[in-house]
Parts: structure tokens; C-alpha cells; sequence
């Protein structure tokens, strides 16, 4: 079956070939709700086409606009960003960034509805796969755009770093439908990959051997390279903790404490799952590993925040936004890359 194409190219020509090939499995299926499930991928598609063409008519933020006797332009907003904090930075997002927003997470829904229509015809795995990397990479994009909103929106952050942050954020909110990849997007995937792949073994919670086990599985180098250079804080290590062992900083302290206080090296793993595999993930019926990884840095990141406001010991940010804020620093160019289609 062919998907039309319209004016609005939300979905690339892949996208579209992978479509058709699940509504092709959903119509050999002879499943009884085949025409309503082909009805709502289409009524999806069609939503994302007027989400997207919504998007578009929003002013460019990287075009100034007259207002009175005042000019907004891609300067202005990256000054109101760099001054933002985590509690305003909402107040000065434009339009197009809002509606950009519900765009993607719009996107990843359709994705998901994908997913499950593929699942319930019995395709062949290589299939779920295709539509399992678009889940991913649009769950890629909301963690970079989140990362990037909260190192603009800290004033802990140096001034510099927060206004190359805005200055990415405004790339990537630009042109969501055909933008580039970011240059922070594949340390993301490949870590978020070889994590999705380790064991546990908490063991002395050293985690020499979960760091080994990440390099195998073909973490991207420089995020471990980031933690190993000698000069990390207190904090940093701690952030990396909560990532290799899938629990949070106080948790880790009080099963330390008990190894302690039982003179134990290693811990009990019914007493310490990890977080990627924990109950409290089940209550959202979600069954693809890469939304579970989302949840995952998402619950890492709020009681981060929380630290980071409340002034309570422990990370006051991600491993990941710690090794971004280092490439904001380092002059990493972290907008769409030049051979943007």
C-alpha cells in the first residue's frame, strides 16, 4: 500500500516505505480491526501534518519581528534564555517552540502506535526494529532539548556555555521536520545502547566492572573519557553512579552503609534492582527498552533538579548533562549538521 505524500514532509521517504510495509502486514493480518487501526495511523499522519504546518506558520525565531518600538531577533532570545532559570525559562519560549514541543512528542506517539499495530500482525523482528530506531531517535531529540533547556536555565552554569546552549537550542527548534543530526546526538545513542546491554553486578559499587562492560557493548568514548580524566567532582562521580547502577544517590549511600554495617563486598540484587527493570516503570505500560531509558535519565534528572534547587547533597545534574555542558564548553558544535537534507 502506498501512503500519499503531502505539502507538509513531516516523514521522510523511509519513514513512508516503513509505513506502508506494516499497513501491507496489518491487511494480510485479516484481523477483524484492521480497517480502524489502518484508520488511525492515517488520522495520525494527517495530525502531523497540521501539527507541523502550525509549527511553521509561528514566526522563525531565528528571523527578527517588530513590535511597537521593540525588535525581537535571534539575539534577544538567546539573551532571555541565558538569563532564564528552570521556573521562567517557559515564559519566554516562543510560540513555535511550544508548538514544536507537542510536534514531537506527537511524532513519537504516531511511532509507538506503529510499534504496537506491527506487534499485533506478528511481523517479521527486523520491522519492530525500523520502527524501534524512529522511537529512538525521537526520544534522542526530547532528552538533547531538555538537557540543553536546563543547562540554559542555570545560573550556576558560566554565562558562555549557557549562551551556546540557547544558541543550539535555537538550531534545533528552527526546523524540527529536516534538521541534521547534533554532534551530541551520537554520544547519546551509542551510551544509552551499551547501557541498555550491561548487567549490574554492584558487587563494591566501584563500577569497574559495569564501565568495562559499557566499552564493550560500544559506548561512545567520550562520555566515559569525560568521567576517567582525573579531575572530576564528588558530584560528577556520584552522577555516574546513579547512571551504571540504575539507582539514586541516596539509595546507593544507604545499601553502601549496609554492606558496612554487615561487613558484605557485595549486595543482595533483590534489594537493589535496577531502576531500568523496577516496578514503579511497569504502571506505564511501556514495553519498548528505549522509553524505559527515557523514564530512566527523566526520574534522574527531576530529583537532580531537586538537589540542584533544594541545596541537598548528591549530583545536581545528569551524567549526561555533565558531559554536554563539557562540549558546550570545549566549542563542540552541537546544532544540525552541514549536510542537513
Amino acid at each position: 500500500m502506498a501512503v500519499e505524500h503531502s505539502d507538509a514532509q513531516v516523514l521522510s521517504t523511509d519513514d513512508h516505505i516503513l509505513i506502508s510495509k506494516v499497513v501491507d502486514a496489518l491487511q494480510a493480518s485479516n484481523r477483524s480491526d484492521a480497517p480502524q487501526l489502518e484508520h488511525s495511523i492515517k488520522a495520525s499522519i494527517d495530525n502531523l501534518q497540521r501539527l507541523a504546518s502550525l509549527m511553521m506558520d509561528y514566526p522563525s525565531t531565528r528571523q527578527s519581528q517588530k513590535l511597537g518600538q521593540d525588535t525581537r531577533d535571534h539575539s534577544t532570545l538567546i539573551e532571555a534564555l541565558s538569563k532564564a532559570t528552570p521556573f521562567t525559562t517557559d515564559l519566554v519560549l516562543p510560540m513555535r517552540v511550544m508548538v514544536g514541543q507537542t510536534y514531537l512528542m506527537a511524532r513519537l506517539n504516531f511511532f509507538r502506535l506503529l510499534l504496537r499495530v506491527a506487534r499485533e500482525t506478528g511481523s517479521v523482528k527486523s520491522l519492530e526494529n525500523d520502527v524501534m530506531e524512529r522511537i529512538s531517535q525521537n526520544i534522542h531529540a526530547r532528552v538533547i532539548e531538555i538537557l540543553l533547556q536546563s543547562i540554559v536555565g542555570d545560573n550556576t552554569v558560566e554565562q558562555s556555555v549557557r549562551a551556546k546552549g540557547a544558541e543550539a537550542l535555537t538550531l534545533v527548534w528552527e526546523d524540527r521536520i529536516s534538521s541534521g543530526l547534533e554532534t551530541f546526538r551520537p554520544v547519546l545513542e551509542a551510551t544509552w545502547e551499551a547501557r541498555r546491554k550491561i548487567s549490574v553486578q554492584l558487587g563494591t559499587f566501584m563500577g569497574v566492572s559495569e564501565i568495562f562492560s559499557l566499552l564493550g557493548e560500544g559506548c561512545d568514548f567520550r562520555f566515559i573519557d569525560y568521567f576517567g580524566r582525573g579531575i572530576c567532582s564528588q558530584e560528577e562521580q556520584q552522577a555516574l553512579e546513579e547512571f551504571l547502577f540504575g539507582m539514586s544517590k541516596e539509595r546507593i549511600d544507604s545499601l553502601k552503609v549496609k554492606m558496612v554495617e554487615t561487613e558484605s563486598t557485595v549486595t543482595d540484587p533483590l534489594e537493589s534492582p535496577d531502576a531500568l527493570n523496577a516496578s514503579y516503570l511497569d504502571h506505564h505500560s511501556l514495553t519498548d527498552f528505549v522509553t524505559r531509558l527515557y523514564l530512566f535519565f527523566v526520574k534522574r534528572h527531576l530529583e537532580a533538579m531537586t538537589r540542584r534547587v533544594s541545596g541537598a547533597p548528591g549530583p545536581k545534574r545528569t551524567a549526561e548533562e555533565y558531559v554536554m555542558i563539557y562540549f558546550l564548553s570545549q566549542d563542540q558544535p552541537m546544532g544540525p549538521s552541514d549536510d542537513s537534507p
